[in-house]
């Protein structure tokens, strides 16, 4: 296990604080619109507010909070107010939502609040698509209706693009990539990988069950060619235009491994979120380093930089190091190009 001092060196530069980890639509990808938060005790606005200052005395000066969910705009007013708070306190801000509930009025107070940057979740330009996927008829309106209200008001906020790449629309990504590259209102898009749907049991080889088995592109070949398509757009000398994908190439590739064989460990060495840079908290105010494993602390109980350097912190710290899942995080958001220890 390593030292406390080694650990001392990797301070927090990120965090996904989940106001809730429910949501409206009915994406077929998740399931975490089956969650019942009716039992959960909250944190009250100042248990948040206090712990977004303890941050400030202990965070990277480049702290970056990222507001994530479920649908954090299902508490429009206690997000906005946690926003500008962070904003205030020197915090980048970060949102990622599925831009369902963004009218004009949510926009202009988004960018008001000082938020920094915005990911809308968009499966397909193909209005079809798109809101099959999301299990709302309406849902490709909303997030399009939102970019332009998110655009009319905004001065420095940077309006993104996630998506993920699965089978019901793997022929549409890269028409989705190319409208990116010329919409001078976007900043960028991020492919993610399809994995197992959030918040359902654990099963092994999930794929291939009846259930979800649909989500899951069979077709390597034409997998790699929308990867290798994606990578040639990413070189803006050739293409005469700025890079607009968000992904490093080693992740591209590293997708198409995944879907090559999804129970072989894409990395090399361990996970990359032992790096200690990271981290989450729960809605009901917990703190984890890995969100598949146990907590290290509670934001009411004690100080953050009590908390990541307990011993608790260290005991989950050596779990994941030995790790060997390819979990979302790895492969997708928290993805770090791995190099020889």
């Amino acid at each position: 296990m390593e030292t406390l001092n080694k650990h001392q060196e990797n301070i927090p530069k990120a965090c996904i604080l989940l106001l809730t980890l429910g949501c409206s639509l009915r994406c077929r990808m998740c399931r975490l619109w089956q969650n019942d938060e009716s039992g959960i005790r909250r944190p009250s606005q100042a248990d948040w507010k206090n712990f977004i200052l303890s941050l400030g005395k202990f965070a990277a000066p480049d702290f970056n909070m990222i507001f994530g969910g479920g649908e954090p705009l299902l508490f429009p007013d206690k997000l906005i107010e946690l926003i500008s708070f962070s904003n205030r306190n020197g915090f980048r801000t970060s949102l990622a939502t599925s831009g369902y509930f963004i009218d004009a009025g949510c926009a202009q107070r988004l960018v008001e609040a000082g938020l920094n940057y915005i990911a809308l979740t968009l499966y397909s330009l193909n209005k079809e698509t798109h809101d099959y996927l999301r299990g709302k008829p309406d849902s490709h309106k909303k997030l399009m209706d939102a970019i332009t209200f998110l655009d009319k008001f905004r001065s420095s906020l940077e309006i993104a693009i996630d998506t993920v790449i699965m089978a019901p629309n793997l022929t549409e990504l890269l028409a989705l990539a190319d409208w990116v590259k010329k919409d001078h209102r976007i900043r960028s898009v991020f492919f993610q990988a399809v994995v197992q749907p959030f918040h359902s049991a654990p099963q092994d080889e999930w794929y291939r069950r009846d259930e979800f088995a649909f989500l899951w592109p069979k077709a390597l070949n034409e997998v790699n060619m929308v990867i290798d398509s994606l990578i040639k757009l990413k070189d803006p000398l050739a293409q005469g235009a700025a890079d607009k994908i968000n992904n490093p190439i080693s992740q591209l590739e590293l997708f198409k491994s995944y879907f090559r064989n999804p129970n072989e460990f894409v990395k090399k060495y361990s996970c990359n979120v032992t790096n200690g840079n990271s981290f989450t908290v729960s809605p009901d105010g917990s703190i984890k380093l890995c969100p598949y494993m146990e907590s290290i602390g509670n934001i009411r109980d004690a100080d953050i930089k009590d908390i990541w350097y307990s011993v608790k912190a260290q005991e989950r710290r050596g779990e994941m190091a030995s790790c060997k899942k390819n979990c979302h995080h790895i492969i997708n958001c928290w993805y770090e190009e791995e190099k020889i220890a």
